[in-house]
């Protein structure tokens, strides 16, 4: 016969159902956090970099890229069509004024020059003929002239002997009249012979003027024309390097054609990129820094482009201030051009996890661990970024990018 369970026998039964329950919960839980404690990803501060924030001044910058151009450079073109007799330098070569750089084929030159000294020798005869035919006639006039004079006093005289004897009754009225126009012909053809001559050495005159105003064109051309046959001889316009040359011996080169290329080496400049969406913040005159193998120029822009190709501006870069003797033609830098400045924000040392404005999960060293934080930068240049959300001043933040490679909220840290 079964008797009732006492109280006191439940309470047991319930305590023990209760440890069991426990156990069977309690046990996983620890098991867990064990092994999740055991298994968190850590990291040596020695394999990795880091950086502490801090309250100070960051210059605002434009990042860009730079060409290294030389501070002076010019192209030598050929004067003439020709083709390339000899190469006598080679590129790279150091070079002074009138130094030959090459010579070209001068034949063609020199019959040009042949023909403008042959049509001077025309010209010069063509004006010694003038000159003989102005004498000539001025000579034929005085001739002329003589006896024009004498026809005109012979009319004269015939006249008044008219005159006396029409007085005298012995001649009649139209005789005197006839004397009279035989007179004022023979007047009338002396000033005629005399106009004439005038307008024949006049227009003598002037084809004689203007054979000399073609001999002394012609004597211009002959100056170039023998200046073009010296510049055959190739030769350097000022101390410098030569930075191209034509390699082609015997190549045709045309009139105006680019041959060669001196540079002077010892300054340069940058024509630098910029991304257009900066048009107006980036102005002429503005401060410029450069990073080349890690030491940093400094330069201001000379001038901007007008013209935007694929979304960016170009500018000239004078550098200032710097250690140049790295530095080579078409070489790529790094540029960032300072258009203002921020006092007493807090920044991170800048390095290669900073992209661009906005926000980037980063770990934050706190103690032994390092926590998964999501940080907006602001404004950067070389040295600092701006920080805006997420850091107090004096933290510790691991700059080396693994937040990529670690994925967990937390991880330990250790020396």
């Amino acid at each position: 016969m079964d008797r009732p369970v006492s109280k006191e026998h439940k309470r047991k039964l319930l305590i023990k159902q209760i440890r069991v329950i426990s156990i069977i919960i309690i046990v996983p839980i620890v098991i867990v956090l064990f092994l999740k404690s055991v298994f968190i990803p850590s990291v040596s501060l020695s394999m990795v970099t880091t950086a502490i924030s801090e309250k100070g001044d960051i210059q605002i910058t434009v990042q860009g890229s730079g060409n290294v151009i030389p501070a002076y450079e010019e192209i030598i073109t050929s004067p003439f069509r020709s083709n390339i007799l000899k190469i006598i330098k080679k590129p790279g070569d150091k070079v002074f004024p009138k130094d030959t750089l090459l010579l070209l084929n001068n034949k063609l030159a020199e019959n040009d020059l042949d023909m403008l000294k042959n049509e001077l020798d025309l010209q010069n005869i063509r004006i010694d003929k003038l000159k003989i035919e102005l004498q000539q006639l001025k000579e034929d006039f005085e001739f002329s002239k003589k006896i024009k004079e004498i026809k005109v006093e012979n009319a004269r005289l015939a006249y008044e002997g008219e005159v006396t004897l029409n007085k005298m009754g012995g001649s009649p009225t139209s005789n005197v009249k006839k004397a009279k126009t035989e007179w004022d012909i023979e007047q009338l053809e002396n000033d005629q012979a005399k106009y004439n001559f005038n307008n024949q050495v006049n227009s003598r005159n002037n084809g004689i003027r203007e054979l000399e105003t073609e001999i002394n064109i012609l004597k211009n051309k002959i100056i170039k024309a023998k200046d073009l046959v010296d510049q055959a001889y190739v030769k350097a316009p000022f101390s410098g390097d030569l930075s191209w040359i034509i390699d082609q011996p015997g190549a045709s080169v045309s009139e105006g054609q680019q041959i060669a290329r001196v540079a002077d080496f010892s300054n340069y400049k940058l024509k630098g990129s910029i991304s257009n969406s900066w048009a107006g913040r980036v102005v002429t005159g503005q401060k410029v820094e450069v990073r080349n193998q890690g030491k940093t120029l400094t330069g201001t822009i000379e001038n901007i482009m007008p013209a935007v190709s694929q979304g960016m501006m170009e500018c000239l870069i004078r550098i200032d201030k710097g250690d140049i003797a790295n530095l080579r033609p078409d070489q790529q830098l790094e540029i960032r051009v300072i258009i203002s400045y921020k006092d007493n924000v807090l920044r991170l040392s800048n390095g290669p996890y900073y992209k661009d404005r906005g926000y980037k999960e980063m770990y934050v060293v706190r103690g032994n661990k390092a926590y998964r934080t999501k940080i907006l930068f602001g404004e950067a240049n070389f040295d600092y970024v701006e920080v805006l959300e997420g850091l107090q001043p004096g933290e510790k933040v691991i700059v080396t990018d693994i937040a990529e490679k670690y994925t967990r909220e937390e991880i330990r840290v250790g020396k």
